[in-house]
């Protein structure tokens, strides 16, 4: 029995050390240091967990907008609307050449311009001109919706395309409240063209120039 005690006292007066030092706070901050220090990958790659969903919106996107540029690009690109085209195209809706459609309002001309034309654009309201037929024209597979108006008893054209879809030419252009207007003739017709909310709007007539640009500036969107 006497020979236990010793070692018994000994095995108490561990225990009552480890009591201690377990209650002992202890810094581990360096040693966070120095474990982060040697695995830095682990927070890389969360940041680039926490980016990657970002960069990859940004590149569906950008690929989206490179399919539609490249589908613009097959079909031709931007076609060049001719002063002397667009004459044509007033004279034939004035000999009824085209098949046009006898129309007494803008709203009825969309929907008989949308029944030809899915998804095409819209003809704008022309204020206090009378509407009196539409058709549907093309310049090189560009489809352009084109309404007869009247305009104190002159016929005066109106064609409407997509902006994408269609260049002026090099002539004489006008700015009238931020609209940039440019102005052409051909024989006795003359014609401005502008594009406005992502259409191209020509207007062609007789009537002079500063008319038409009066006519144009009266379209709402």
């Amino acid at each position: 029995m006497n020979s236990q005690e010793p070692i018994d006292r000994l095995d108490q007066a561990t225990a009552d050390r480890l009591m201690k030092l377990r209650s002992m706070p202890v810094d581990t901050s360096r040693l966070d240091h120095l474990i982060e220090a040697q695995i830095p990958r682990a927070r890389t790659r969360s940041v680039l967990f926490r980016i990657g969903p970002l960069r990859a919106v940004a590149a569906s996107l950008a690929t989206i907008g490179m399919i539609g540029v490249i589908v613009w690009s097959l079909s031709g690109g931007a076609v060049l609307a001719s002063p002397d085209m667009m004459a044509q195209f007033h004279r034939d809706m004035l000999s009824d050449k085209t098949m046009a459609i006898k129309v007494d309002t803008i709203a009825q001309a969309n929907q008989a311009i949308s029944e030809q034309w899915n998804n095409g654009v819209q003809i704008p309201q022309v204020p206090a001109e009378h509407v009196m037929m539409c058709c549907m024209r093309s310049i090189k597979d560009k489809r352009v919706a084109c309404v007869l108006l009247q305009s104190d008893g002159v016929p005066v054209t109106m064609a409407v395309a997509s902006a994408m879809d269609m260049k002026c030419p090099t002539s004489q252009t006008l700015t009238r409240e931020g609209v940039e207007y440019h102005i052409q003739s051909s024989g006795n017709l003359n014609m401005v063209m502008a594009e406005r909310d992502g259409r191209w709007i020509c207007l062609i007539g007789t009537l002079p120039a500063d008319r038409l640009m009066n006519i144009a500036g009266a379209i709402r969107l």
